[in-house]
Parts: C-alpha cells; sequence; structure tokens
C-alpha cells in the first residue's frame, strides 16, 4: 500500500480500541461470503502491518463485543472513517470478486458505522 506522509500521521493516530475494532470488521469482511481468500488474509496482514496492529491487538479484538466495537467505529472522526471505509473496501475487493453478502456487508457497515461517502 502506497502511504503518503499524511497517511502515516492520520494513521498514527488511532488508539489500540480503535485497531483492534478495525481489526475485528476486517476479518468480518473477509469471511461475510463463507471463504478466507489468501488475496483477503494478505490485504488484512497488510493493514495490520501499517497501522502498527500488534499480536495483543488482535487478541483483544477477539474479545470486543459487536456494540463496542460498533460503538468505537462510529465514534471516530471523519478522517479514521474514511480509512475504515477504504480498508473493508480493499478487503472485500481483494479476491476479484463481489459477493452480495460482500455488497450488503459493505453498505450495511457503511450506513451503521456513518462512515463518510467518497464522492
Amino acid at each position: 500500500m502506497d502511504l503518503k506522509f499524511f497517511d502515516k500521521i492520520a494513521l498514527s493516530t488511532f488508539t489500540s480500541i480503535e485497531k483492534q475494532s478495525l481489526y475485528q470488521l476486517l476479518c468480518g469482511a473477509m469471511i461475510i461470503d463463507g471463504n478466507r481468500d489468501a488475496r483477503e488474509i494478505a490485504v488484512i496482514n497488510e493493514v495490520k502491518q501499517i497501522m502498527g496492529i500488534s499480536v495483543a491487538d488482535v487478541e483483544a479484538s477477539r474479545k470486543l463485543s459487536q456494540p463496542t466495537m460498533t460503538s468505537t467505529l462510529r465514534n471516530m472522526d471523519t478522517l479514521k472513517k474514511a480509512y475504515v471505509g477504504k480498508f473493508m473496501a480493499q478487503v472485500i475487493l481483494a479476491d476479484g470478486v463481489v459477493s452480495q453478502k460482500e455488497e450488503q456487508f459493505f453498505y450495511y457497515m457503511h450506513e451503521l458505522l456513518d462512515l463518510p461517502n467518497m464522492d
């Protein structure tokens, strides 16, 4: 992923619980179609690396409740939410096929988390 200076600054502002919530969301996006494609896993691993999502964050993400994850992501500022939407889309698009379930998941989470439109 090609990151610019300002991307690095913005991504460095994510808190630990925001990283955990993002990771949980991306894993959900990966499995919503019933497949764990290697290309989707590669995108998640790349996001983990650039975000500095640690093994401890991954473990903690598994203990987050759905309401906590949702609330955390929903209450982030607009810039952070834009990255959430971008990363979620990259996971969904990684295998080259967007299933109806993936599309529905994306639009549902877009609304639920009040993600910004990318017009």
